[in-house]
C-alpha cells in the first residue's frame, strides 16, 4: 500500500472488524502474519482457487460443488453477500469453501502465501467509467504483480467485465506484462462450461458483449 504507516494501521483496524462470525470466515487478527490456508482446508485439497469480488457466491459454490478436491477461497467485501453464499454453502454441505472479508486492495500481498494458488477468478469488478476514478479501478500493474506471484507456475488468472474501456485497458496492462501469457486469443466474447453468476446473466439479457480474458504464469 503506498500510504504511510498511521494510515495503514487505521486501514488494518478496519478491515479486520466484521460482525458476521463463522468457522468458514479465516479473519486476520495479527499483522504480518500470513494466513495458514493449506490448514484451513480439509486435509484431502489438492488445489487452491481465489476469487476476488466473490459477490453473491454463485460462481463458486457451482465450482466447488463439481470438485471437491478444490479449495475456494471468496475474498468478499460485503458482509451480506457472504452471508448469502454460507447459507448455500451449508444447505450443500460443502466443506472446501472459506471467506475473507478484508480489503484485498489494501492488504493482498501481508495475507497470504506466495505461489500458493492453482487459479485467481476476478468477475467484473467495478470499472469506475469516470477518468479521475481510474485509480480505484482494481487492475492496476502493481495488482497485477501481486496476483503473479500469488499463482504457482503454470497457474492461471480469469478475468471478465462488459465494461469495453475496462477490459481494453488491462489487455494493454498485460501487453507489458510478458510474465503472463495467453493462448490463441487475447480475449474471448464466451467461456464454455464455466458457471454463470446472477450479474452476468443479468448483464446478457441487457445485451451487453462481455469480455473474457485467461492468462497462465510463466513457469
Amino acid at each position: 500500500m503506498l500510504v504511510n504507516p498511521e494510515i495503514q494501521e487505521k486501514l488494518w483496524k478496519f478491515t479486520i472488524r466484521t460482525p458476521y462470525k463463522s468457522d468458514y470466515l479465516l479473519q486476520p487478527n495479527e499483522r504480518g502474519k500470513k494466513i495458514d490456508l493449506k490448514n484451513s482446508f480439509p486435509s484431502h485439497t489438492k488445489n487452491f482457487v481465489l476469487e476476488l469480488g466473490s459477490g453473491w457466491g454463485e460462481v463458486a459454490i457451482e465450482l466447488a460443488k463439481n470438485d471437491q478436491q478444490t479449495g475456494y477461497l471468496l475474498m468478499e467485501k460485503k458482509v451480506n453477500r457472504i452471508i448469502h453464499t454460507e447459507k448455500q454453502r451449508k444447505s450443500l454441505g460443502l466443506e472446501n469453501i472459506r471467506y475473507m472479508t478484508v480489503n484485498f486492495q489494501w492488504f493482498f500481498d501481508e495475507l497470504l502465501e506466495k505461489e500458493f494458488f492453482d487459479k485467481i477468478i476476478i468477475n467484473f469488478p467495478d470499472p469506475w467509467p469516470k477518468i479521475k476514478h481510474h485509480k480505484n479501478r482494481l487492475m492496476q500493474p502493481h495488482m497485477i504483480q501481486q496476483i503473479y506471484s500469488l499463482l504457482k507456475p503454470g497457474g492461471e488468472l480469469l478475468f471478465a467485465t462488459d465494461y469495453g474501456p475496462y477490459a481494453r485497458k488491462t489487455i494493454s496492462l498485460f501487453r507489458k506484462f510478458p510474465e503472463f501469457l495467453w493462448k490463441d486469443k487475447e480475449y474471448e466474447f464466451e467461456r464454455p462450461g464455466f458457471p454463470i453468476s446472477f450479474f452476468e446473466a443479468e448483464k446478457r439479457s441487457e445485451g451487453k458483449r462481455i469480455y473474457y480474458l485467461k492468462r497462465t504464469k510463466t513457469l
